[in-house]
């Protein structure tokens, strides 16, 4: 579950050479602005790159805390899993969590004891056989959360991105219309021009609400 946080630099490239395209202005100024500078050095950048990061971690904290508890109860896992990567949990939500937390601990302490115990009962034998049965059903929880939590991290990303784009382009022609510039180019496309938006833009970007 890792997400580059670079894949912003690389979607803030994409935005388009000519980022004044869509609107056409009297005259023939023009200008040009570092697109990925505008996005990258922004707080609004740092803002969504941190709440990914933190989406990142709950969910891989919640898989290595249920990998090294397996004998957990099973609706428990899904329990921890849904309270756990939850945006805004609740000061009941962390009371569950830590009481699910509680009774995981304790359930694979009890069956790393039975297991080692030199001649259980029949009654710890049974539960022998059901804590491996929830080892299992964990293990298979496991490989299928693996696989959901990477494909909502990516879905994630991928809006934030298009999202980040949108902003960032509308910020760009917002400063160009208010300037008066009839165009801009990306920097990629023409890095010598004399008319550089970069920091106004940003100064926008950041000062957007």
């Amino acid at each position: 579950m890792k997400i580059d946080k670079l894949g912003w630099l690389v979607a803030a490239a994409l935005a388009g050479a000519i980022i004044g395209m869509g609107f056409k202005a009297p005259g023939d100024k023009t200008g040009t602005v570092d697109v990925i500078k505008v996005f990258k050095d922004s707080e609004y950048a740092k803002t969504q790159n941190e709440g990914l990061q933190a989406q990142v971690a709950a969910r891989r904290d919640v898989v290595q805390f249920v990998m090294a508890n397996r004998s957990m109860k099973t609706e428990d896992a899904d329990k921890l899993r849904v309270l756990s990567t939850k945006e805004k949990p609740t000061a009941a939500d962390a009371t569950d969590i830590a009481r699910i937390k509680a009774d995981a601990t304790a359930d694979e302490k009890k069956a790393r004891d039975l297991q080692t115990k030199e001649k259980p009962t029949p009654a710890e034998l049974t539960q022998i056989e059901d804590y491996t049965k929830r080892k299992d059903a964990t293990g298979q929880r496991l490989d299928r959360w693996k696989e959901e939590f990477n494909a909502e991290l990516q879905a994630q990303q991928e809006k934030m991105n298009n999202d980040a784009l949108v902003r960032v382009r509308q910020i760009i022609q917002q400063v160009a219309r208010d300037q008066g510039f009839s165009i801009v180019f990306a920097q990629e496309v023409a890095p010598y021009s004399a008319n550089d938006l970069t920091a106004d833009a940003l100064k926008a970007m950041n000062n957007k609400k």
